[in-house]
């Protein structure tokens, strides 16, 4: 049964921001996200229905820094909420000052969770003033514990990271600092190019652990006679097949066979892509590693999966959090995914993600637009989870299937929500 009112707010209150970081949605190619701030009396419509929040997250594609009245807000938001409610925002940390950090606590936040790019700051550097540099991040995280003390107020202090190839070695490295600097919790996410210009650097295998497993079986059956099952494609392309084509054509069919038994599905060139179990196996490993040492530590730890969930197995992090997102003006939207109107990928082909918007704070209360029946609709069909895993689709992606109608559907499937394209439903991205 619906609750009447969602528990997790996002609310964008800028999308200026002062880096440009090359993997931000922000400076995609092809992003044409509009900067401006959240008025003032815009927020102030909204602190009403804030009375039921859990977790107000104060921050969307921008720097909440550079919002003339966050402090403001933060006291409106603070005097409704309940007692147990928390309150905070993701930010690079270069203009949380001694100062700034005590006006911050005093008004009211909870929890900041800092980016950070790289531990080696040489490297950092390569970026310019493009990444979260390690030395900015210190001082931040020491003028919000300064802070905190005299304000005798407490407050958890987070890093997010987003792990790639070239810095995961520095992962073991992280708890270590984290725990030095007092750091509460750490937050990491994979990384995803919307442009595809830094697909190289993901760790992420989009297909499922299970579609990986039988793949490597079959595959080493086609080396132990002879053939490389990669050649799957092009032996079914061949006109005039040879007996190398007929053997890997008879493997493909028997691993197709086994995939449909077991509800495996999977996106071939993906399985190819993502070959290398030697490494993956690796990475299980290190993972493992860093989590003890974590708990070790006493520091919290949200490390993303290495695989795509399953299909029985995806679900919507924000549905399931009862989360609501608002943009700058006000507009209110589902989830994460469908909150601006972008440029993003499916399975290196490029898409286009309309942004879904279900009523605007300017004309109805929060808690209106949240008991909507096309809102309530739309969010009991996302929890059944009955939409097309376009990330393991042979065929996909869908490019015109992309938030739009067909004949009243958005996927193969005949689901309404064009769910299936999402990166946060299969494991790949975390947020605050």
């Amino acid at each position: 049964m619906s609750i009447q009112y969602p528990e997790k707010v996002y609310v964008e209150l800028t999308t200026h921001c002062n880096l440009r970081c090359p993997m931000c949605l922000k400076f995609a190619e092809g992003s044409c996200i509009e900067e401006g701030d959240m008025p003032l009396e815009l927020f102030k419509k909204l602190v009403p229905s804030l009375v039921h929040t859990r977790f107000l997250v104060l921050n969307g594609i921008g720097e909440p820094l550079l919002h003339p009245d966050l402090d403001e807000i933060i006291v409106l938001a603070r005097a409704v909420m309940p007692p147990d409610g928390r309150i905070g925002f993701q930010s690079n940390g270069l203009l949380l000052h001694k100062k700034r950090a005590l006006q911050l606590i005093q008004a009211g936040i909870d929890t900041v969770c800092l980016s950070l790019d790289n531990l080696n700051e040489q490297q950092t550097g390569t970026l310019g003033r493009e990444g979260h540099q390690r030395s900015s991040v210190e001082k931040a995280i020491a003028n919000l514990s300064e802070a905190a003390k005299a304000a005798n107020r407490a407050i958890r202090i987070g890093v997010e990271v987003v792990l790639q190839k070239d810095t995961l070695h520095q992962l073991p490295a992280l708890v270590e600092w984290a725990h030095m600097h007092g750091i509460d919790y750490i937050i990491a996410s994979h990384l995803f190019s919307y442009d595809g210009t830094m697909a190289g650097q993901t760790l992420f295998n989009p297909n499922s652990y299970e579609a990986t497993q039988l793949f490597a079986k079959w595959n080493a059956e086609a080396v132990a006679q002879g053939v490389d099952l990669t050649d799957l494609p092009s032996a079914q392309l061949r006109f005039s097949k040879s007996l190398s084509d007929s053997i890997v054509l008879r493997l493909g069919a028997a691993m197709q066979k086994e995939a449909n038994e077991k509800a495996i599905t999977f996106h071939f060139p993906n399985l190819v892509a993502a070959r290398g179990d030697s490494d993956q196996r690796e990475l299980e490993k290190q993972f493992h590693r860093v989590r003890e040492l974590a708990t070790d530590r006493g520091i919290e730890l949200f490390l993303p999966p290495l695989y795509a969930h399953t299909d029985g197995q995806r679900s919507c992090p924000f549905i399931e959090e009862e989360a609501v997102f608002i943009n700058k003006n006000g507009e209110v939207m589902p989830c994460h995914f469908l909150w601006h109107t972008c440029p993003s990928r499916v399975n290196q082909e490029p898409i286009h993600v309309k942004e879904l918007v279900f009523g605007t704070l300017e004309e109805q209360p929060l808690e209106m637009i949240w008991q909507q029946p096309a809102y309530r609709s739309f969010r009991a069909e996302v929890k059944l989870n009955n939409y097309a895993p376009c990330w393991s689709c042979s065929a996909g992606p869908c490019v015109d299937l992309v938030n739009t109608s067909l004949l009243g559907a958005n996927d193969c499937y005949g689901s309404h929500v064009p769910c299936g394209h999402c990166m946060w439903g299969i494991g790949w991205l975390k947020c605050l």
